[in-house]
């Protein structure tokens, strides 16, 4: 009886599966599911659509031609995007988007805001197309497992900017096999956006009769950190400094000598000639140096951040483990290891936890401290950690993008006008418009590292008749009719066509107006109402007394110029919102004269070096205030440790 209902259960079951396969509807193959899904949600009206995104420097525009269910075609039109920065994230994106049909595409790191205007770009598109964006962005990316890969190297160098490609190449040319790893799709780093290096007797100083003292240079590294540099350090890298300027113009970067105040700081005006500009800008410089690097054998492997250190049996540094970009972790044995990542101004939580969350971010957005974090790990300790590149001010990033031109502000109002903070207090003299680390350490100190520019009207007439030139300084006037250039963040610096330009008498009252329409300036026709505007309770009292001081041609409060005391008297007013700019960070791990990481006791790490922005020792608390100072200690530090790792290796 149990067997006869047993097989008549089997029978009703297999006459209910036949049935659910006849009647019932068919359940489809994955692939007939992803085609079904990928028609519904990318249901375009065909044609070619012209689409807009913000990148780094402005807008982006594409080009787009989608059929009824696919995009085709990606074209990158317009940009303002940086040469040597944008083009990986230009060949990827797209490619990417094209070959998976999604929006879900991972930001080339390097390149992040590029990426996302490309994305927001090819949004915009699919949108005027009749797209879904979101099912776009939201569409699941098909993930595969890697195995891990082994090679090996005498010296692997971690971080490709300025002191990382110094280090490769120094040890390359000493015969050592080398790979430097970079984080980035392409050349990046500080190195690769600042103007210039520091030496005291290059060839180039020599022959221009402008070699400097190298005495005044310790002095201003020792007295700048309040005496808490490491002198040994300090004097090691200004003695390299000459050899290190005329051996990268030997490898093919192409460096003019640069009088001080050479930039916006004219406070330098008058110091030794020290710096040493790009002429043909920070990413060719960097380029240059990493195909030298390979011509020597060796290789630069992008987009492959080093993410820890390979420690031997005997508990010595051995090797990196990195992250290649399709996920694959790659193990590289090594008999010596140069850490050169940057620093870690681009972690906001890092900063955060040293600085206060008024100190944001630094510019260099790859800079995570991967490289210090690395160090300590090994036993390394720490130092400098206290130490960020407080530089000037800047604007708010977003709002900055609704000007044409917010660099045409800054003209105007990076001038000794009256600087309070949100409170609407005075906090020093406004002569430190022409100090950037000055100012930038002045803003720290305030509430919220903010700082409102107060100007009025009547210094605009001013400026509209006589130029900034008269009403302020002639900022390169000491430097006219030499034809000097150079390059410095991606962008020609033509110091006969800038004195020029700011001896010319120009009306900036549309740039204000443009400023108020972006947000980055707030007008007013009392000072009451500004302060109200502001919310600064201080600021009416502030100015009341500022233009008693005005008119009586004397500052007592900070004791600015004279000749800068400009009152504000004027409407409509307005006050220019700034915030503190921070370039990154200035060090983590302790190191010797040697450019070796050292432990609490000064011990050295076997077979590890830290250079750059990643080791401290250079600096108090405070960038020093003569120029060249971070991209020479780069260069210089990168160049001694790749000589010492490749030494190390056998070299």
């Amino acid at each position: 009886m149990k067997k006869h209902m047993s097989l008549v259960l089997a029978l009703m079951l297999l006459l209910s599966l036949m049935a659910c396969t006849s009647d019932g509807p068919a359940s489809p193959a994955p692939d007939e599911t992803t085609a079904t899904e990928t028609s519904v949600e990318n249901a375009y009206t065909p044609g070619v659509y012209k689409g807009v995104g913000k990148g780094h420097a402005g807008e982006m525009t594409v080009e787009v031609e989608f059929s009824e269910n696919k995009i085709e075609s990606i074209v990158v039109g317009e940009h303002k995007e940086t040469k040597g920065i944008y083009e990986p994230a230009v060949e990827r994106i797209p490619s990417t988007i094209m070959e998976e049909q999604t929006l879900n595409v991972d930001v080339v790191t390097g390149a992040t805001n590029t990426s996302k205007g490309i994305l927001e770009a090819v949004a915009d598109a699919v949108k005027q197309a009749g797209g879904d964006v979101e099912a776009l962005r939201s569409k699941a990316r098909v993930e595969t497992e890697k195995s891990a890969e082994e090679i090996s190297a005498d010296v692997v160098v971690v971080g490709g900017g300025a002191s990382g490609s110094a280090a490769a190449l120094a040890a390359a040319e000493k015969g050592a096999h080398v790979i430097l790893l970079e984080k980035a799709a392409g050349v990046s780093g500080a190195g690769s956006m600042a103007g210039a290096l520091f030496a005291d007797r290059s060839s180039l100083q020599i022959a221009a009769g402008k070699e400097v003292d190298a005495q005044w240079i310790y002095d201003q590294y020792i007295k700048d950190s309040n005496y808490h540099a490491n002198a040994g350090l300090v004097s090691a890298i200004i003695h390299k400094s000459a050899s290190t300027v005329d051996w990268l113009v030997e490898n093919g970067v192409n460096l003019v000598v640069l009088d001080a105040g050479h930039g916006a700081q004219y406070n330098h005006v008058g110091m030794p000639a020290t710096a040493h500009g790009y002429v043909d800008g920070g990413v060719m410089a960097l380029q240059t140096i990493h195909e030298k690097v390979e011509s020597y054998g060796g290789q630069v492997m992008y987009e492959t951040p080093g993410e820890s250190l390979i420690m031997d049996a005997n508990g010595k540094i051995a090797g990196v483990i990195a992250r290649k970009v399709d996920g694959t972790e790659l193990r590289i044995t090594a008999k010596s290891v140069v850490i050169a990542t940057g620093g870690f101004g681009g972690n906001a939580e890092m900063m955060a936890e040293r600085f206060g969350t008024k100190s944001g971010t630094g510019l260099v957005r790859t800079a995570t401290g991967d490289g210090v974090k690395m160090a300590w790990s090994a036993g390394a300790a720490e130092a400098g950690i206290d130490v960020a590149q407080w530089f000037g001010m800047t604007y708010d990033a977003d709002k900055s993008k609704n000007m044409t031109n917010p660099r045409e502000l800054t003209e105007l109002v990076r001038n000794p006008l009256m600087f309070v903070n949100k409170e609407g207090k005075r906090f020093g003299s406004e002569e430190e418009a022409y100090e950037s680390a000055a100012l930038g350490n002045m803003m720290y100190n305030q509430p919220n590292a903010e700082m409102f520019i107060i100007l009025d009207t009547g210094i605009i007439e001013r400026v509209a008749e006589e130029g900034l030139a008269k009403v302020f300084v002639d900022r390169w006037g000491h430097m006219y009719g030499q034809g000097i250039k150079f390059m410095e963040a991606g962008r020609e610096q033509n110091i006969d066509a800038l004195t020029e330009a700011w001896r010319m008498p120009r009306d900036y009252t549309a740039v204000m107006e443009e400023a108020v329409e972006a947000g980055l300036a707030i007008k007013a026709d009392t000072i009451e109402e500004l302060a109200r505007l502001l919310d600064a309770p201080y600021l009416v009292e502030e100015v009341a007394y500022y233009n008693t001081m005005a008119a009586n041609g004397k500052d007592t409060q900070f004791y600015k110029d004279a000749s800068f005391m400009n009152p504000v008297a004027q409407a409509p007013y307005y006050a220019v919102v700034t915030k503190l700019r921070c370039l990154g960070t200035l060090g983590g791990v302790a190191i010797n004269e040697e450019i070796q990481a050292v432990d609490e006791a000064g011990q050295t790490i076997e077979n590890l070096w830290v250079a750059g922005a990643d080791a401290g020792g250079m600096y108090g608390n405070s960038y020093v205030m003569f120029e060249g100072a971070t991209l020479g200690f780069a260069y210089n530090s990168g160049r001694i440790a790749g000589e010492n790792a490749a030494e190390n290796a056998g070299k």
